[in-house]
């Protein structure tokens, strides 16, 4: 029997990658009849490369993933995906390698991927940076999010097929759990399921997860607005939502990304020569701190663990964090980005400058408008760092426009000034910012190494229908 959702190309390495999928419940479930799904990998000649079996577990809304290792870095290959129903006591093994092909049936779902290249041999990087995807309204021919929202998928697998993307990154709203803010709100685990199936079940968006490697992390309308992790101590009694939501969750986007075994949403992957940090600023995040707390958008242990990331990966040519919220710019209204979280955002700051670490990348999302911008430091000529903010896929309400932004701005701390670390003194730090397109759009991002691994990128705002965006058609280098 075929999938209901998926395949779903995940995190892709050298020599592994994670599929995933969604099955159904079966008609003897309530009998120990339970469902697994069968996944076939195979080279482009279609031979068989490995077969696997994974549970489709209930409690995760029937989704599930394998992990397929020893490949070859920078190879494509297919794959083929279908359900099987066993009791109990005649499960198949899972998550292991087993005589194949598994995934017979005529009508099993079909993929393709293909793996990260070898460092030694990696001449640069290409991939899409997207955010928020709304989707609610379906009034017939006069209006549906759904067709309308999954058009931006369908340029990016056209800008694909033209020039490989070697994956998709969504920085967060990837589904829209409280569409309506206040009410249409999902509140229990199968109202959260019923938005991500919709979501996930859109015909291009669909494809594209097919045939992409795909990272995602949330923002906060994943769980309710402007979430923060002492909503659950108002007296509002939001910890049963915050369960369903972050179960639903793990469901559908984050057992695609890397595994995290301290049950983290943050998490680290590299692409070739290319590290990435992926930061959670929504379930660590404190806006009204209580007695013996600090306000944080990434709590202690996410940040050290950032600090230390950025020191190990150092000497890599280029470094990318993920942010679901803009680092900068910054906006002229509301409290909910990183600007309102000055000691964070200044402790990230100083850590780069001090320990000179350079050729820092911000990616991020959520402003429903796409920016591209440079920050250097006064006091530090060689200090420099980019963001990239690319938001929404879709949005069918007024956007932001360039004028809700400090689209230029000087920002200082008391930071320490000297080399030895013994003087504090007041650091400026001054951003530049392009674009602020107003409209749905995503960018293309672009690292050229050189032949002494030094890297150039670029980024290009692309609107839904597959375009160079007309009020910021050129690239922008950093």
């Amino acid at each position: 029997m075929a999938i209901t959702l998926g395949p779903w190309i995940g995190h892709t390495t050298t020599s592994s990658v994670k599929i995933a999928m969604r099955g159904e419940e079966g008609p003897r479930h309530d009998r120990g009849h339970f469902c697994y799904g069968a996944v076939d990998v195979l080279d482009m000649n279609g031979d068989p490369v490995q077969s696997m079996y994974c549970h489709l577990k209930d409690y995760y809304d029937f989704t599930g993933h394998v992990v397929i290792e020893g490949l070859d870095p920078g190879t494509s290959y297919r794959v083929r995906c279908d359900t099987v129903f066993h009791e109990d006591d005649a499960a198949p093994p899972v998550q292991q390698p087993v005589p194949g092909p598994v995934a017979s049936d005529k009508k099993a779902r079909t993929g393709r991927f293909r793996t990260a290249p070898d460092p030694d041999q990696q001449t640069g990087l290409r991939f899409v940076l997207g955010s928020c995807r709304y989707l609610f309204w379906d009034v017939g021919l006069f209006h549906s999010d759904a067709a309308k929202g999954d058009k931006a998928f369908k340029s990016i697998r056209a800008l694909h097929d033209q020039d490989a993307i070697d994956f998709t990154l969504m920085v967060g709203d990837q589904c829209y759990a409280d569409p309506l803010n206040v009410v249409k709100r999902a509140s229990t685990r199968e109202e959260f399921y019923a938005r991500y199936r919709k979501t996930f079940d859109q015909p291009h968006f669909q494809d594209l997860l097919s045939r992409v490697p795909n990272y995602m992390v949330l923002d906060d309308h994943e769980i309710r607005n402007d979430w923060s992790k002492d909503k659950l101590d108002d007296g509002e009694g939001l910890d049963g939502v915050f369960e369903a939501a972050m179960n639903a969750y793990f469901s559908y986007q984050h057992l695609k990304n890397p595994s995290t075994p301290r049950g983290q949403y943050w998490y680290t992957f590299d692409h070739g020569r290319f590290p990435f940090f992926v930061m959670d600023t929504r379930t660590q995040r404190i806006v009204k701190p209580q007695y013996g707390q600090q306000k944080t958008i990434l709590g202690r242990e996410q940040l050290n663990a950032l600090l230390e990331w950025l020191h190990q990966n150092r000497r890599a040519p280029m470094k990318f964090l993920a942010t679901s919220v803009p680092f900068f710019p910054d906006t002229k209204k509301g409290t909910d980005k990183w600007a309102e979280f000055e000691l964070e955002r200044s402790t990230v700051l100083e850590f780069l400058r001090v320990e000179r670490i350079r050729n820092v990348v911000f990616l991020s999302g959520d402003v429903h408008n796409t920016s591209f911008s440079s920050m250097g430091c006064h006091q530090d000529r060689s200090f420099r760092t980019t963001s990239l903010v690319a938001s929404p896929f879709y949005w069918p309400y007024p956007h932001s426009s360039g004028s809700d932004f400090f689209q230029s701005r000087t920002i200082e701390y008391m930071e320490w000034s000297d080399k030895a670390r013994r003087t504090r003194d007041r650091i400026e730090y001054r951003y530049e910012g392009v674009g602020f397109v107003p409209d749905e759009s995503f960018a293309v991002v672009e690292i050229d190494l050189d032949e002494k691994g030094r890297a150039k990128g670029t980024a290009k705002a692309f609107g839904r229908k597959g375009a160079p965006h007309p009020d910021f058609p050129s690239a922008y280098g950093f």
